[in-house]
């Protein structure tokens, strides 16, 4: 019988039935009293049938449901938690008296915690060795939106030109102020590529293991060794125009780099390890140069030539205006990364690999 029959259609159904077994049991010449029996035997044997069926699929439906519950009764606890440790952030922030508490009690747990959870995921670095190279990050994720807060742009207002030094004994003790960008020429060594090749060729299991990235237009250069197995002096890309970006931050490499790129005398040591090496095709096109940890940053020139635009940044586009210099090898370029973001472009008529070193102070 269908499923989505009325109760009055079961009713009368159930009553035909019933009047075609008492037909048939007066045929057979059974008495009344057996025909009843019959009747209500059936009834019963049906009755216990459907309570069968429905214990049956009570239990399924349960059995069924479970993990959904479950799985509901534990989003709910995690939003739950959620919710509270935000409450109590909250909280904490705009108490004050609560704030200092905790600031005052935290201080003390940090260096322990810190401790324990190095050990805690020791073996997870055993596991995947490769993670190690994060561990000297200054920042893992940058912000893209930053600005700074109320930036004054009174250092860059006055500056219609790169300030050349050339001549000058100490450049530092004639610049004007720390925002105004300076020039001198022949000030460092010259480099060629195939001194950067020897490097690497003379410190490539070092180099393999702590500063191997690299950031290129070349989809297949993905490691400093890939570039150097081309031999890009040799095998130049067919339009002449590939963008190697050389980031390095760790120490042993960067003690090396010291050693290929001097600074000059005029510019004192500092402890910023990060330093990034542009390696350009003679047509390589514009790019923004990347923005080191220090604010005072230089760019020696050891190879090639590159037409630098210092650009203000947004915030004193009004009131700066923007300079160009042109790098040849041996100089060396200053300028201030609160107040510029410079710009890298071909020169024409260049025929040479560009390498430029990159530091801050």
């Amino acid at each position: 019988m269908p499923l989505n029959v009325s109760r009055e259609e079961v009713l009368t159904s159930y009553e035909q039935e019933v009047k075609k077994l008492r037909r048939l049991g007066k045929e057979w010449r059974l008495k009344e009293r057996d025909i009843d029996e019959i009747i209500n035997k059936s009834f019963k044997f049906l009755q216990e049938q459907c309570e069968t069926q429905n214990v049956k699929s009570l239990i399924t439906d349960g059995t069924k449901s479970r993990p959904l519950y479950s799985f509901k009764l534990t989003l709910k606890f995690i939003m739950f938690v959620i919710l509270m440790f935000f409450g109590a952030c909250l909280f904490i922030t705009y108490h004050r008296p609560t704030y200092n508490l905790v600031v005052r009690n935290v201080q003390e747990l940090i260096y322990p915690t810190m401790k324990s959870l190095r050990k805690i995921t020791l073996p997870i670095v055993r596991a995947f060795p490769s993670i190690t190279v994060w561990y000297d990050e200054m920042c893992l994720v940058e912000n893209p939106y930053f600005r700074a807060p109320d930036i004054n742009c009174w250092a860059c207002e006055e500056v219609r030109s790169v300030l050349d030094l050339t001549e000058i004994h100490n450049p530092r003790d004639f610049q004007p102020y720390t925002g105004f960008p300076y020039i001198v020429k022949g000030a460092v060594t010259a480099i060629n590529y195939k001194n950067l090749e020897k490097l690497y060729i003379d410190h490539k299991q070092m180099i393999d293991q702590d500063a191997y990235r690299i950031i290129s237009t070349i989809s297949s250069w993905k490691t400093i060794g890939n570039l150097m197995d081309h031999e890009l002096e040799k095998n130049p890309t067919t339009n002449q125009d590939a963008h190697i970006v050389w980031r390095i931050n760790r120490l042993e490499p960067a003690r090396v780099l010291r050693k290929l790129f001097p600074r000059p005398s005029f510019i004192p040591d500092t402890v910023n390890m990060e330093r990034f090496i542009l390696v350009d095709e003679p047509k390589a096109p514009q790019y923004k140069l990347p923005f080191p940890e220090g604010y005072r940053v230089f760019v020696m020139q050891a190879s090639g030539e590159r037409l630098l635009i210092l650009e203000p940044v947004e915030g004193c586009n009004i009131n700066c205006t923007r300079v160009s210099v042109l790098l040849k090898p041996s100089d060396f370029l200053y300028y201030n990364s609160w107040f510029y973001r410079p710009k890298s472009n071909p020169v024409e008529n260049s025929t040479a690999i560009s390498i430029s070193y990159i530091g801050s102070l």
